[in-house]
């Protein structure tokens, strides 16, 4: 091969090398306008969608939760004139005012279950009020018109509170679950001939309470909990206190026991199942648990409140409160405000079983050995909530000693008194003097 023709084949290489090279700033500035013309339309589709606007406002509460609930409420004042009409002008039998009221019930079901699939919430309010006005209506036919005997009303409030619960988790709405609720504890007023039977009463009562908390725990609805608590313990408590008999203390027990315990695992099964941190209601709900069984215990063993009992009934929750706080700090040291709360409760209830079972002078030592004791378990745990409980009681009873012992006390109780709190109050200044740096940069 000649020269000329090696030269050749050069010069076509190298244009080969620059077609190739334009070949790829075109491929380039092809992929630089696609990017840039993808940008701009996402951009675009983002200017084109207008900000969301805040979930609430009055027209969405109005229209999506208001409204329904009032047109139930007229739907039923409209259905109740009509028939009250109706009856007092004698048109319509006793019997067929209870179909009409079953009728207007069933219609309101067949309603909601037409509706639910499209209509969720609107389901739930028809289905609510559909069941309330049949739960009523059996109420009616029991009590009014003796159509139904106590144990047909019975077993036809019991399979209607069943269904109710089914509902609830079909639909999966509190509001059904409450209406259930409510339904279930009623039944016995509804129907009850008042035979005094307080056993079969309360295990009804712990049966249902039962299935409710197992709802509660499964599905995660804490207001369904704490209505069955609160309606719990306002039906325990107000037995206790006006048709409770000595004879009965052993299942007054047994069923305040049952009661408390039920409802400490209700609360702590947002630690045990859910894995949660306890809120604020969760706190407050722990506690007025303790109360309940405080003053439930106070009418079993109290005797008219005039017996010794009251003050070991108060020194027993005084120190039950104390293994809670203690259990709280135990096993779930992240609960702080519970655990104080439980502490407080703890040290409220020993101070007054000191007054409780003592008089004059020896509560004054007593209280003031109590400040002093947990002003150093503060001191050693580096606990502010306890130092300023032992402050507080110091000051309680400085308090008591010049406004009531003062009047009561011999001079030389009085000057022991007095000597002792000054120089617990002087110690204690020493204390926050000698290490305020340390005290007020630690946390609890």
């Amino acid at each position: 091969m000649g020269e000329d023709q090696i030269h050749q084949l050069k010069e076509e290489v190298d244009q080969l090398n620059r077609r190739l090279q334009l070949q790829e700033q075109k491929i380039e500035e092809l992929q630089r306008l696609l990017m840039g013309s993808n940008y701009r339309r996402q951009n675009s589709q983002q200017t084109s969608i207008p900000p969301k606007k805040s979930s609430w406002s009055m027209e969405n509460f109005i229209g999506l939760r208001l409204i329904h609930f009032i047109g139930i409420i007229v739907l039923v004042i409209g259905l109740s004139i009509g028939v009250k009409y109706a009856i007092d002008r004698n048109l319509i039998s006793e019997s067929l005012r209870i179909i009409l009221a079953y009728g207007a019930g069933l219609i309101l079901y067949f309603l909601s279950r037409y509706l639910k699939k499209n209509y969720p919430f609107f389901s739930t309010i028809l289905f609510s009020g559909a069941m309330a006005s049949l739960y009523f209506t059996t109420y009616g036919a029991h009590v009014y018109y003796s159509i139904f005997s106590f144990a047909t009303a019975f077993i036809i409030m019991i399979i209607m509170t069943a269904y109710t619960v089914y509902e609830a988790i079909s639909y999966d709405r509190q509001e059904i679950a409450l209406l259930g609720l409510v339904g279930a504890y009623g039944i016995p007023f509804l129907i009850s001939k008042n035979e005094e039977r307080a056993d079969l009463f309360f295990l009804y009562i712990s049966l249902i309470n039962a299935a409710v908390i197992y709802l509660s725990v499964k599905k995660g609805w804490k207001n369904v909990g704490r209505a069955a608590q609160l309606i719990t313990w306002i039906l325990f408590l107000g037995w206790a206190s006006v048709r409770y008999q000595a004879e009965l203390q052993s299942m007054g027990l047994l069923l305040l026991s049952f009661f408390f315990l039920l409802f400490a695992f209700l609360v702590g099964s947002v630690k045990i199942v859910h894995r949660n941190t306890f809120t604020i209601n969760d706190t407050y709900q722990l506690v007025l648990n303790s109360i309940g069984l405080y003053i439930g215990a106070l009418f079993i063993f109290g005797d008219s409140f005039e017996s010794r009992n009251v003050s070991i009934v108060t020194l027993f929750v005084s120190c039950l409160s104390g293994v809670q706080a203690f259990a709280l700090w135990y096993y779930w040291k992240e609960e702080i405000f519970t655990r104080r709360v439980f502490a407080s409760l703890s040290l409220m209830l020993f101070v007054i079983f000191v007054g409780l079972n003592w008089n004059g002078f020896i509560v004054t030592l007593l209280w003031l050995l109590t400040a002093v004791i947990v002003f150093i378990s503060g001191v050693r745990i580096k606990s502010v909530t306890a130092r300023m409980a032992a402050i507080l009681l110091i000051g309680v009873t400085l308090i008591k000693l010049i406004a009531f012992d003062s009047l009561r006390f011999s001079t030389v109780e009085k000057v022991i008194a007095y000597l002792i709190l000054g120089v617990l109050l002087l110690l204690v200044s020493f204390f926050y003097q000698k290490f305020k740096q340390k005290i007020f940069d630690e946390k609890e």
